[in-house]
């Protein structure tokens, strides 16, 4: 959570280094991160790294990558004496995932805010984007037959929220939560911001029951993150499927826009599959 917020929250960070630490059992943790000139620069540190001569502690260097792209480093320093378990290594390899997934998505939407048919907010695919990748889709779809999903996603009650926090907090809200909501999907799936609160999934190769189960599991992913400023939050989704609920990019938008009223009006924090209207 503390490397998904807009901006780094230092505190945050500290305290989840704090957490590895104490996880490993050791008597210091860096995160060094990629720079702005592209060489790794430490993010934090947790601990007391001072060696002096002569020290034989263990330390340990983890890559932290995304994909193939090395985007920082994790670096342990053991205590004296000690030295690294099978289930501590485990427990390292785990976590330098989940650091290298977050800090790849992190720099990736980072440099796309400022190119075109990207939301500057969120750097993710714009409204305009997302329906000339959707209608290429579907074209596959009339061609081969391929079942293809979409699926709209909404923070719950964001009005509200803007109001209390103002529109500064609101912005990180949503750059926050299409983080949080990329991490959550697979490589080939395609995450874009529509206005508002509102956020649009396309599923390709994915049929209905399993793209309800996926929007389910963004709703819950989204839920169970806690907000820098804003904390917990509730999130609405809705499902349409092709070729089952149309083979036009405005009628299978239309459904999955029809599924989240649906999902709203039932009381929020739901996920609404169209034309049945299954409800998780």
């Amino acid at each position: 959570e503390a490397l998904l917020s807009a901006a780094v929250d230092r505190r945050a960070l500290e305290r989840a280094l704090a957490g590895l630490r104490a996880a490993f059992d050791c008597d210091a943790v860096v995160l060094r991160a990629r720079g702005p000139s592209g060489e790794l620069e430490p993010w934090q540190t947790c601990g007391d790294w001072r060696i002096q001569p002569g020290d034989l502690r263990d330390c340990l260097t983890v890559p932290l990558l995304r994909g193939s792209e090395r985007v920082g480093t994790l670096e342990l320093l053991a205590r004296r004496g000690q030295h690294w378990l099978p289930a501590q290594l485990g427990l390292v390899r785990a976590a330098s995932g989940a650091l290298g997934s977050a800090l790849g998505a992190r720099f990736e939407l980072d440099q796309l805010r400022r190119q075109p048919g990207r939301d500057p907010a969120t750097g993710l695919p714009d409204a305009h984007a997302f329906q000339e990748r959707l209608g290429e889709e579907l074209a596959r779809v009339r061609m081969h037959g391929a079942p293809l999903a979409v699926a709209v996603v909404e923070l719950d009650r964001f009005p509200a929220l803007t109001k209390r926090y103002g529109a500064g907090v609101a912005r990180a809200v949503l750059s926050e939560a299409a983080l949080v909501l990329r991490l959550a999907l697979r490589e080939t799936d395609v995450l874009a911001r529509l206005p508002g609160a509102r956020f649009a999934v396309l599923l390709p190769e994915t049929e209905p029951l399993a793209a309800l189960r996926v929007a389910e599991r963004l709703r819950r992913t989204a839920e169970e993150h806690r907000f820098a400023r804003a904390g917990r939050l509730g999130v609405s989704a809705g499902v349409a499927a092709s070729p089952r609920d149309g083979l036009e990019s405005a009628e299978l938008m239309d459904r999955a826009e029809r599924a989240l009223t649906l999902a709203v009006k039932a009381g929020h924090r739901r996920a609404v599959a169209s034309e049945s209207a299954r409800v998780h």
